[in-house]
C-alpha cells in the first residue's frame, strides 16, 4: 500500500473508533440508548466514511485525469 492508502485508512479507521469511544464513554446517555440503535448508528458511521472514502478516491482520479488533458493540451499549444 502506498502512503495515501495508509494515511486514508488510518484517519477513517482512528475516526470512526474516537466516535465510539466517545459515545461509550457517555454513561448516562447510553443508559437511555438502546443497542440496536447505537449498532444503527455505528453501521451508519462505517458507511458513511466507506462513501466518503470512494467519493475522495473517484474525485483524486477525475482530477488526475483533467490535468493530464490539460497538460496534453498545453503541450500541443507549445509545439
Amino acid at each position: 500500500m502506498n502512503n495515501t492508502l495508509d494515511t486514508g485508512a488510518v484517519t477513517t479507521v482512528s475516526g470512526m473508533i474516537g466516535g465510539i469511544v466517545k459515545a461509550v464513554s457517555v454513561k448516562p446517555v447510553m443508559m437511555a440508548i438502546p443497542f440496536g440503535s447505537l449498532a444503527n448508528v455505528m453501521v451508519y458511521a462505517a458507511a458513511s466514511a466507506g462513501v466518503g472514502y470512494v467519493v475522495k478516491k473517484v474525485l483524486d482520479k477525475l482530477s488526475a485525469k483533467i490535468s493530464e488533458k490539460c497538460d496534453q493540451f498545453k503541450s500541443q499549444d507549445d509545439e
